[in-house]
């Protein structure tokens, strides 16, 4: 499972186009050969993607953050239960809501995850 799976738009492309080979060209020789040159293809638009994402450049401490959202925000989350279980303040619906919010819009964003 290469890069173009994840790109619905492209990676769709290479399929489809397999599929309209597969029913419209008769000659079973000439579908496989043109196949084969579109799997070609698809694996240079890969390597060319996989290389484009090996060579671009990161700033590691915002990597990290990113790497680390979903904990990041469930660590906040705990914090701020604790803070206004000791400041003795209600945890009501408003607030509750407010305190997952983020972890919502998260799951949201960039998925269920691994």
């Amino acid at each position: 499972m290469g890069i173009l799976s994840h790109l619905p738009l492209i990676g769709g492309m290479f399929s489809k186009t397999a599929d309209i080979i597969q029913e419209a060209v008769l000659d079973k020789d000439k579908a496989n050969e043109i196949i084969g040159s579109l799997d070609t293809l698809r694996l240079q638009v890969e390597a060319t993607l996989y290389q484009a994402e090996l060579s671009t450049r990161t700033i590691p401490w915002v990597d990290g953050l990113h790497k680390m959202g979903r904990q990041i925000i469930n660590v906040l989350v705990i914090v701020l239960v604790f803070a206004l279980l000791l400041l003795d303040k209600e945890i009501d619906g408003p607030v509750a809501a407010l305190m997952g919010g983020g972890n919502v819009a998260y799951q949201l964003i960039k998925g269920k995850g691994k």
